[in-house]
């Protein structure tokens, strides 16, 4: 089913019934980075903040705002296995205190119906021995009726990078910028297989 802003959502015409079923999304802050070279490394977000001997990024190359646009082009009650659920995606994203520490449900007065997809954050890792990736890190809940989830997962979905960051600082980004923004695409998809995947047995 097609997605729907939170701040449209509210918006349904009157007399209309309520989806039975809400899937609700929330992107994270914009990309952070680590990175481990020869020489410099080690300093979280060293990229990001432009450190010398750290590899250059693009000016904001994956911002909250571009993550709400890939979250709202996905399908993702088909991705998540949740077939007749309605999606409202948030524009801002959760503290992640909130999604580490909240037991019960994070909207109060959500439907009975009820579950949760969160990214919790986005990482560009690279070192000198095995390359570039983003990292994304991601919650799921589900909740049926009650207050305490029926279903929680969460993973890192790490998605290899060939293009980003451009090779050169001086180079157009344009390419490098589209296989990030792909790359998250990806990581939705692939968490969606993860979670469907039969868990894993104890030994």
């Amino acid at each position: 089913m097609a997605p729907l802003h939170a701040a449209y959502a509210a918006e349904s015409t009157a007399g209309t019934a309520a989806a039975l079923c809400e899937l609700h999304v929330w992107p994270s802050g914009p990309l952070r980075s680590t990175y481990y070279g020869w020489v410099h490394g080690g300093i979280v977000d060293g990229s990001v903040q432009g450190r010398p001997g750290y590899p250059k990024l693009p000016d904001q190359p994956l911002t909250t705002a571009r993550q709400v646009e890939i979250l709202n082009s996905q399908d993702l009650p088909a991705i998540l296995g949740l077939p007749g659920f309605r999606t409202v995606l948030h524009d801002q994203p959760q503290e992640s205190r909130v999604l580490r520490g909240t037991v019960g449900r994070i909207l109060a007065n959500s439907p009975p119906c009820y579950a949760e997809l969160a990214i919790d954050d986005v990482f560009f890792q690279a070192d000198v021995f095995s390359g570039a990736y983003l990292k994304t890190l991601v919650r799921f809940r589900r909740f049926d009726a009650g207050d305490t989830p029926t279903r929680t997962f969460g993973t890192i979905a790490t998605e290899k990078l060939t293009q980003f960051p451009p090779a050169k600082s001086d180079a157009d980004p344009a390419d490098a910028v589209a296989e990030l923004s792909a790359a998250f695409g990806k990581s939705l998809t692939d968490f969606g297989r993860m979670l469907a995947a039969p868990p894993k047995r104890k030994h």
